[in-house]
């Protein structure tokens, strides 16, 4: 019986591929996006054991990562992997070395992420941070249909705090959120970009409809199965109802 293959990325939104397939800095090889599997755990057991000082004050999992065995480090991914979409964590690689990790994780509504990020500290100051951040906003974007995605950090975080400005993400608001690793101060910063998608959608009611369609072309693709008994009702419902908005839009002369 052949294994069943799980789909990596939906091919629908084709427009950018993960892997940057130019050398980085000074090395021979490119940086390669790779799902977090199992499979993982020596590679991640090797890159936490080099230190984790610099990520320990800010995600308290990582105080004692740096002393993991394999089989910690492994019970550790499995426990990312319990939840689902929107749910979603990489790796990536430079040669054998596993040189950093992203994830998107939910954020209020269903098209609204927010991306975590953090690098081995062997590669610190290499751009590895920025290119995660890249990655998982190419993901959240182009391969996956999220309107909203979010860069959450406390105040004292000057490195992730470096990074939304650097890619362009607009200032949302501070908050106070509890302490829950040893160097947060309890003051956060949020920054938020847009998906270009949504951007001839002017009303909410729209860009939920575009949402609920984009969803489930995903599940068309990566589930087909599943989108005959779950979403195919309503995906043709979502485009019905998207017509007729669209239509008494144009009806009325207003902004199509």
């Amino acid at each position: 019986m052949q294994e069943e293959i799980e789909p990596e990325l939906i091919k629908f939104l084709p427009e950018l591929d993960l892997t940057d397939y130019k050398p980085h800095k000074n090395s021979m090889f490119p940086l390669v996006p790779k799902r977090l599997r199992p499979e993982h755990a020596l590679a991640l057991q090797k890159a936490l054991k080099h230190g984790t000082e610099h990520i320990a004050g800010y995600f308290s999992w990582a105080e004692n990562a740096h002393s993991w065995s394999t089989k910690q480090t492994l019970f550790w991914i499995q426990a990312q992997l319990k939840d689902g979409l929107p749910n979603e964590n990489f790796v990536l690689f430079l040669g054998k070395d596993l040189v950093g990790m992203g994830s998107l994780k939910p954020y209020g509504h269903p098209k609204t992420v927010q991306m975590a990020y953090w690098t081995s500290k062997k590669y610190l100051r290499q751009g590895i941070g920025e290119t995660i951040a890249r990655t998982m906003e190419g993901l959240a974007f182009v391969h996956r249909p999220y309107q909203y995605l979010y860069i959450n950090h406390d105040s004292s975080n000057r490195a992730s705090g470096s990074i939304p400005q650097k890619l362009d993400y607009g200032y949302v608001e501070s908050f106070d959120a509890a302490i829950s690793a040893k160097d947060e101060s309890g003051l956060w910063f949020s920054w938020r970009k847009e998906s270009e998608r949504y951007k001839d959608y002017p009303t909410e009611r729209e860009q939920d409809l575009r949402f609920v369609e984009l969803w489930c072309l995903m599940y068309k693709e990566m589930y087909p199965d599943l989108y005959e008994r779950d979403y195919k009702k309503s995906h043709l419902e979502a485009l019905e109802e998207l017509k007729e908005i669209r239509g008494r839009t144009i009806e009325n002369h207003d902004a199509a």
